[in-house]
């Protein structure tokens, strides 16, 4: 049984220091006779007309991509990064803080390129949640940071420039993404 559902999404993303409210709407097509209701929590971690853009994914396999199949590449790849530390876990000398995965900046880089090159509207999307709303951090090997040296205060405090020590060594270190 096909059915169209005009999804009306909201992600209410409550920081320390504000409060962001991001909506918008999607139509999107479901086929009841083929959901997998076992995997719906995930499937409503899922941005609508994506498989891997979210939560985890909703993929039959690494080849199987959403309606939205190039920003859904973009979230596959990001996925797949090599280098990761998963919430409350230590690695590189670095403990994520965080409930959620945190990654290489070099991933996050890779996938903020991506999202902007595809240019669509589910692209956009994503970007200003993951990018902007969320704005988590990611980490890398640098020379240790002195001080922040220019900070985007909208929608919260972030650093966007850096000042480095380039006398010691390089240690990973925890840096601000950029908003989108």
């Amino acid at each position: 049984m096909y059915f169209l559902a005009k999804t009306f999404l909201m992600f209410s993303i409550v920081g320390h220091l504000t409060s962001i409210k991001i909506t918008w709407e999607n139509d999107v097509s479901f086929n009841t006779n083929e959901t997998d209701f076992e995997r719906m929590p995930n499937w409503l971690l899922i941005f609508p007309g994506t498989k891997w853009c979210g939560a985890g994914n909703i993929s039959n396999n690494d080849n199987d991509l959403g309606e939205f199949s190039d920003t859904d590449k973009c979230c596959r790849t990001h996925d797949f990064c090599d280098d990761f530390i998963e919430g409350y876990q230590t690695k590189h000398n670095l403990t994520n803080p965080s409930f959620y995965t945190r990654l290489n900046c070099k991933c996050d880089k890779e996938f903020y390129k991506c999202l902007k090159s595809v240019n669509s509207k589910p692209s956009m999307q994503i970007g200003h949640i993951y990018f902007t709303a969320l704005g988590t951090q990611c980490f890398k090997k640098e020379y240790p940071v002195v001080k922040c040296i220019n900070f985007t205060y909208l929608p919260r405090k972030k650093c966007v420039k850096y000042e480095y020590n380039t006398c010691k060594e390089k240690v990973y270190q925890w840096f601000d993404v950029p908003n989108f």
